[in-house]
């Protein structure tokens, strides 16, 4: 598997990724945009499964992930969805309940086929450095890369069924 690239550029209050996936950028929109798919690969694989609540993709349509710990802790990932524009660019606010609902948090995913891959570029920008690096100090690249692992995983499911 290929590993994501996550970059923190000084001075400035984001996140970039970047990663690339053998397969057609429609299905990575799909696996991207569709409950059941979605389910099987967001977030760390060591919280369990993922609980697609809420994925209304649209604008102003709404979004809710739920994960579990072992210890039945619920983290539920929340946003809104500012601009879609299929099967290009998806771009959405980001919370955790309790932490950055007072935030701004504003991501914005592009996917780019070049020769049959799809490029996932995504941006994450925050209200300050502080912020960022906070979300950083959280461990949300371990999360991210674990994520990607898994939506490789699907892609290549899907291709073969």
């Amino acid at each position: 598997m290929n590993k994501m690239l996550v970059e923190t550029p000084e001075g400035e209050p984001m996140i970039r990724m970047s990663r690339s996936f053998d397969a057609p950028r429609t299905l990575v929109w799909r696996a991207w945009t569709r409950p059941e798919h979605v389910a099987r690969w967001w977030g760390s694989r060591a919280m369990g499964a993922t609980k697609v609540v809420k994925l209304d993709v649209r604008p102003g349509g709404e979004w809710r992930f739920e994960q579990t710990t072992p210890d039945g802790t619920v983290f539920a990932f929340i946003g809104r969805y500012i601009e879609v524009d299929e099967p290009e660019k998806l771009v959405n606010t980001f919370a955790l309940e309790g932490m950055f609902e007072d935030k701004t948090v504003i991501e914005t995913h592009r996917f780019e086929e070049r020769d049959g891959k799809t490029h996932y570029s995504g941006v994450t920008r925050f209200d300050s450095i502080e912020d960022r690096d906070g979300m950083v100090a959280s461990g949300m690249e371990a999360g991210a890369q674990d994520s990607m692992n898994q939506l490789e995983e699907l892609l290549g499911e899907l291709i073969s069924a």
